[in-house]
């Protein structure tokens, strides 16, 4: 069977745990579906592999779907050692109890993993910059041609249009293939909100300080912005203003929603004063259905 022909176990917005064992409890208090094991942080802020193996059967027991991941310095992570190391420490956490793997496209992990045909994430980051169209579309033939459970493109963006595109992408999977995308940068925050209504599986999001450039609070991930009830029949508004009065607006209207307990599937996204116009070039792409200008 192919990779990409299993059932794929992640739902909703995905914790990262990447400093401590406490971080799983964190996950299970705010009724999580699944969790990220970074375990090549967590090795380097002291973790030994029997500490990581044991935390996957944590997960495990407590009911978690469980991504484990051991990313490769040259994609933002701190593993450099032999590949062989990597598919040993996959392939037992796999045994353990992980429900599915992460590892970059191209590296001899990868195309090991790939070949046993277990559950994977084939991955890609840039964290320099944004994908040409043509550098999207060829990157994606080549990953998805592996037959992954799910492919991962995560590259840099400049502007709203950049995110636009990674969410229209994900939303034009077509391979049966699951898409995982988004645009790393301050600008690329709502597309980290919007994922899972374009057709993404989950969104990542930090316990504690970002892991990467533009992660948003989990908190506010599940709360403000209702991440864990999104699919692609959610109506999404995009609030243009001050950040103060943007804030505000849109937590009020959550509190009105939760006051009527109302079970609303809205998704209500802030957005600055300058970014009207290209959320306005944008807006079908984004699938936002109304802007409000709370500055109009």
């Amino acid at each position: 069977m192919s990779n990409s022909g299993l059932p794929f176990p992640l739902q909703g917005v995905i914790g990262i745990i990447d400093e401590s064992a406490e971080q799983l409890d964190q996950a299970l208090s705010m009724a999580l579906k699944c969790v990220e094991i970074r375990a090549d942080l967590l090795l380097y802020s002291g973790f030994t592999e029997p500490d990581l193996l044991a935390l996957v059967e944590q997960a495990k027991h407590a009911g978690l779907a469980t991504l484990f991941t051991y990313r490769h310095a040259d994609q933002g992570g701190r593993f450099t050692g032999d590949e062989t190391q990597r598919i040993q420490l996959c392939s037992t956490a796999l045994e353990r109890g992980a429900d599915i793997i992460d590892l970059e496209h191209g590296t001899e992990s990868s195309k090991h993993m790939l070949s046993q045909s277990v559950p994977i994430i084939l991955s890609y980051h840039n964290f320099e910059r944004m994908l040409t169209a043509s550098e999207l579309q060829a990157l994606s033939f080549e990953m998805e041609a592996q037959q992954p459970s799910a492919v991962k493109i995560i590259p840099t963006g400049h502007d709203i249009a950049d995110a636009a595109v990674m969410l229209g992408w994900v939303a034009n999977a077509k391979t049966g293939i699951k898409r995982i995308g988004f645009t790393m940068g301050e600008k690329g925050a709502c597309s980290r909100i919007l994922t899972i209504a374009h057709g993404s599986p989950i969104s990542y999001a930090s316990f504690g300080l970002p892991v990467a450039p533009g992660q948003v609070d989990i908190s506010l991930m599940i709360h403000r912005y209702g991440c864990m009830q999104m699919s692609d029949s959610t109506s999404i508004v995009a609030v243009v203003g001050q950040p103060e009065k943007v804030d505000a607006y849109i937590a009020d209207k959550r509190q009105q929603h939760s006051n009527q307990n109302a079970s609303t599937n809205i998704a209500y996204v802030g957005f600055a004063n300058t970014d009207q116009a290209l959320l306005e070039q944008q807006q079908a792409t984004l699938k936002i259905s109304n802007i409000i200008n709370l500055s109009a």
